[in-house]
């Protein structure tokens, strides 16, 4: 069921289990317009500019890309105008953001502002900036980018319970090894150069309820299993084996391809 990976510094055989085209993809919800701008374009044009990577428009909807597997796109489901993302107000909470490692931290951080985004906490170690919609991101300088540029390092899951959350996740995408484990926070590793270590902390809040807009999730995943070109990827043996697995690890099947994970967080296949 598993698919063979090259990392760019040694061959080795990765132990998730996801696709190597198009295996993970986070959309971000975006409102119908932004400044005066249609809001899918506003942020694209935003996180193009904090990123650097390839942006094309694929039937409608925009994504970000550096590499096949992973992906970032833009489109309004999860997005409420109800209770739009206000960090750090647990009352209008971002289930989930995104933490992006960046070669120069003064120099992304200019980028973020002159696009358009806000800082919103200053740490000794990363910075806390909301893009133009509201939606936190973190900064985290690693001067080894220097050469490749920012990456998406981790996708990080606002949770009450990070342990729990993080063995879910664990069994879904058959990863075994924890880069951090704490009560407050876990990291899993996916040992992938192009895809981003998944992450889970501690926090009390709202918890998403989709597709309800008074309980939103702000940003959703799609996970792709396998790739077969004669069958839409949800319609595969390997994906059909994923959401049994994912129900039996304690996931809620919400509607066709979407589900929940334990915590209430959606995905889709």
């Amino acid at each position: 069921m598993g698919t063979s990976h090259t990392k760019a510094t040694q061959e080795a055989a990765v132990v998730h289990l996801l696709a190597d085209d198009a295996g993970m993809t986070v959309y971000i919800g975006c409102p119908d317009s932004l400044g005066g701008e249609d809001g899918r374009t506003a942020l694209a044009d935003f996180y193009h500019a904090v990123l650097g990577w390839q942006l094309y428009d694929a039937y409608g909807t925009f994504f970000l890309s550096r590499s096949p597997q992973f992906r970032i796109g833009f489109d309004g489901d999860g997005w409420s105008d109800q209770r739009p993302p206000r960090w750090p107000d647990p009352e209008y909470p971002q289930q989930i953001h995104l933490d992006i490692a960046v070669p120069d931290l003064d120099a992304a951080g200019t980028r973020v502002l002159a696009a358009g985004g806000a800082l919103l906490q200053d740490d000794a170690d990363h910075r806390v900036y909301a893009d133009p919609a509201g939606h936190p991101l973190c900064l985290y300088p690693d001067p080894s980018r220097t050469t490749t540029g920012p990456a998406v390092a981790r996708l990080v899951y606002d949770c009450f319970s990070p342990r729990s959350l993080a063995r879910f996740y664990e069994g879904f995408i058959g990863v075994p090894e924890r880069l951090e484990d704490s009560p407050e926070r876990v990291v899993i590793d996916l040992d992938d150069d192009e895809l981003p270590d998944l992450a889970f902390q501690h926090a009390q809040l709202l918890a998403p309820r989709w597709p309800d807009p008074a309980y939103p999730a702000q940003l959703h995943v799609d996970y792709r299993f396998t790739v077969d070109h004669e069958l839409p990827h949800f319609q595969t043996p390997a994906a059909k084996a994923a959401m049994a697995r994912a129900q039996e690890l304690g996931a809620i099947h919400l509607q066709n391809v979407v589900y929940a994970d334990p915590a209430g967080h959606p995905f889709c296949f």
